[in-house]
């Protein structure tokens, strides 16, 4: 009897070791990045390493040191689990590592997500201790635990997840940024150096040129649904300086483009974005990401 139970002990402690590798939709890795999707609890940015971030990821079957790099941020219910389904659902064919990062809201308060805790107590913080700033070391260290040999990554944010996307891009400068799309944001820090932080550029600490230049020749996508126009959204903020964007994020996505557009003119600065109208989709991130995800070129 103690010999058959040594042996089912052997069995199960080899199958448990085994599925740290490799998973199915219904067997997901966790805690060690594999071929498969799964889990892993990511502490290794030292600045922040008290404030752990959970990756969901998707790795598919192929050359892993060949396939890019796509960090995936969700809405404002940090439900990275979903966003990596749809991802997964849609794009499971494309050798490419897909990351949807969570930010935990026991660690990430609203703002420490969406506005990248850039300061606190309206005091500046320095640049290593930003939300924005985990991602670079993420991508280092996924780099590193795959051998992936991307100098590259994409970024796609939807909601609150574009709400990061689109400061990470305005804010964060010397990256390996490439692309990325921020889709139904549902307010917006504008390029503006007369509105305050964080509606604009005023009193952020980059309101220089060099900022603007850097933000208006990134590869940014502004995409967004031309439904989402419900102003009553109960995850909508509305404040005087929001609503002058507009009472809905279509509106205020249509008011930040132009104004960015209108201010690289201005300025004769090169403007490198896009605009993405998605029609008939409102604030559905699954739809936006079906629409919008070739723009990536991955």
């Amino acid at each position: 009897m103690n010999l058959k139970i040594s042996i089912l002990l052997l069995l199960f402690g080899f199958t448990l070791a085994s599925c740290e590798w490799k998973s199915d939709e219904d067997d997901p890795v966790l805690n060690q990045l594999g071929t498969g999707h799964g889990i892993v609890t990511y502490t290794g940015y030292t600045p922040l390493k008290d404030k752990p971030i959970d990756i969901h990821f998707y790795i598919p079957e192929g050359d892993i040191k060949k396939m890019p790099i796509v960090f995936i941020l969700p809405g404002t219910t940090r439900n990275a689990n979903d966003y990596l389904a749809a991802w997964m659902k849609h794009f499971d064919d494309r050798k490419v590592i897909a990351l949807a990062l969570e930010f935990p809201s026991a660690y990430y308060s609203t703002s420490e997500y969406i506005e990248g805790n850039m300061f606190k107590n309206n005091k500046a913080l320095p640049e290593e201790q930003w939300s924005y700033s985990v991602i670079e070391a993420i991508f280092d260290y996924v780099k590193e635990e795959t051998d992936n040999q991307s100098t590259l990554y994409s970024m796609f944010g939807h909601s609150a997840g574009a709400q990061f996307v689109h400061r990470f891009v305005t804010f964060k400068q010397n990256t390996r940024l490439d692309k990325a799309i921020a889709a139904n944001s549902g307010w917006y820090t504008v390029p503006d150096t007369q509105i305050e932080y964080p509606y604009g550029l005023k009193n952020s600490g980059f309101s220089d040129k060099p900022t603007l230049t850097h933000l208006f020749s990134s590869n940014l996508i502004v995409a967004l649904g031309d439904k989402d126009t419900d102003p009553n959204d109960s995850s909508l903020r509305h404040t005087p300086e929001a609503d002058a964007q507009g009472l809905y994020r279509y509106a205020r996505g249509e008011y930040y483009y132009i104004q960015s557009q209108q201010t690289s003119q201005t300025n004769s600065m090169i403007f490198n974005w896009k605009k993405v109208i998605v029609k008939g989709v409102a604030h559905d991130f699954e739809a936006m990401m079906v629409e919008t995800a070739d723009y990536l070129s991955l």
